[in-house]
This record gives C-alpha cells, structure tokens and sequence, in this order.
C-alpha cells in the first residue's frame, strides 16, 4: 500500500472516529446519580401523589376525599381565626412538658444503670417489667389517679418517651471502651469528672438516636390523650372535624400533624449535627 494509501485511511479513520457516537457523558450520570439517591427524588414522588390526588379529585367529586385545594382553603380559614393555631400550641405545650420530662428521666437513669451495677441490679427488672405494659392499658389506671387534665396527658407522654431515651442512654453508657477508661485514670480523673467528660459525650450519639426515636413518640401520644381526655389540641380538633362529618377540616388536621412532626424532626437533626460535629471532624481526620 502506498504512502498516499496509508495517509487516507489514516485519515478516513480519524474523520470516522471523529463521526461515532461517544460514551455517554459522564456528568449527565452523576447528575442523575445525585437526583435519585437525594430527598429531591422522594420529594418529587410526594408532589406527583398529592397532583394525582388533586387531578382525581377535581374530575370525581366524592364527599370523603376532597381536593387539595378546598382543603387548603379550609386550612387557611381555621389559621385565621385562631382554632387551628390554639390547638397546635396546646398539643406542643403537652410535648414539650413530657418530652423534657421524659429526657432528664431516660438519660440519668440510663446512664446510671450503664455505669453503676448497682444501679442496674435494683432498677433492671422494674424497667423490663413496665416498658412491656402497653400505654393503652395504663390508660383507664391513670384516669383514675390523675383525671383527664393536663397531669393525665403529660405523664401519659412521659411514660411513652422515657423507654426509648432509657434503653439509648443505657446502650450509650455500656459502650464506653476500656481505652477511655484508662484515659481518665492517666488523667486522675475522679469518677463523676471521668463520666461527665468521658462518658456522656461517648454516650452522646446513643442518647440522641433515643431522644429523636421519642420526639416521635410523644408528639404521637399527646395527638391521641387529646382525642380520649381534653376538649382542646390537634387530637380534639380532628376529632371534632370527624364528628360533624367535616372531612376537610379532618384532613387539615391531619396535614398539620404531618408537617409539625417533619419540622421537629428536621429541628432536631441540625441539633444533632452541631453536638455531634466532633465525630464528623474525628473521621475527616482519619
């Protein structure tokens, strides 16, 4: 073959390699990569539910599912005049009573039954024995001591959210390594100094995996203490709603339960980042 032969397939090669179709870019995979596996993905499945839900019930009138639209705007006109807004403050004032009620509680008894064998001997049984009684049964006992007023509500979110936060702190306090141990004593730490520089922030990460698994809870049981003793909060109003056939004032309700619960959660996990930045600043060393 000729110089001239080879000089044009050389180049009829390149022009063709020039002309085929590449691989896909490498970008547009990340991209969708990133789109999938982020909370934009499942945000984007909620909107299509509730445009599917809308479109459906726009085209098909049925009295127990109503559109979004008319919901909102039965939403707006309960802000407005206040009920909606007196019963969420009021189911929160419930939260937080028995919320922080339950923390002090789960996190001191917790973590001394994970340090003191004493401790743990005396109070294992009474709390493998209680947090097997569901709440539902206490319920009739304690409206017999306490009545249906705010006492009976509070202890009723309090029992409920002591358990978790109990049994983290317990496991949190059980995890502390012989290295620490020996740490404290290189120092000449006594013992109270060794567990509050020592073991609470070694225990840290456990307790707040069981304040958040309760901060669920509580907002759950005060909804419900609500709707079976009081006459205001959120259960109250969804119960209301559900007596006078008032399907729209119920899924408002409803809807705000929802999004009170994803905004305490998200509150929480930006808390939780800032008091555990140690262990992300830890492994970044590493």
């Amino acid at each position: 073959m000729s110089s001239h032969d080879e000089a044009a397939g050389r180049l009829g090669l390149g022009a063709l390699s020039k002309r085929s179709p590449g691989p896909a870019r490498p970008g547009v995979v990340l991209l969708a990569r990133r789109y999938f596996t982020s909370r934009a993905f499942g945000w984007s499945i909620v909107l299509l539910a509730l445009g599917a839900w809308q479109i459906a019930s726009t085209l098909h009138r049925m009295p127990q599912l109503p559109p979004l639209t008319d919901i909102g705007a039965v939403w707006l006109d309960h802000v407005q005049n206040g009920d909606l807004v007196a019963a969420v403050l009021e189911t929160l004032r419930i939260t937080a009573i028995g919320y922080a009620f339950a923390t002090v509680t789960g996190v001191v008894l917790g973590f001394l039954m994970g340090r003191v064998p004493v401790v743990w001997g005396g109070a294992e049984p009474v709390v493998e024995i209680l947090r097997q009684i569901p709440i539902t049964a206490l319920l009739p006992l304690l409206i017999l001591y306490l009545g249906i007023g705010d006492s009976f509500k509070i202890v009723i979110v309090m029992l409920a959210a002591t358990f978790p936060i109990l049994l983290n702190s317990y496991a949190g306090a059980r995890s502390i390594s012989k290295t620490m141990a020996m740490t404290a004593q290189t120092f000449q730490l006594n013992w109270i100094q060794t567990q509050i520089e020592i073991g609470l922030p070694a225990a840290l990460p456990y307790i707040l995996v069981g304040m958040r698994q309760a901060l669920a809870v509580t907002l759950v049981i005060a909804v419900v203490t609500g709707m079976l003793a009081g006459n205001s909060g959120i259960g109250y109003f969804i119960l209301e709603a559900q007596q006078v056939l008032d399907v729209k004032a119920l899924f408002a309700g409803i809807f705000t339960i929802a999004a009170i619960g994803y905004v305490l959660n998200a509150l929480f996990l930006m808390v939780e980042q800032r008091l555990t930045r140690w262990r992300s600043l830890g492994s970044a060393r590493h």
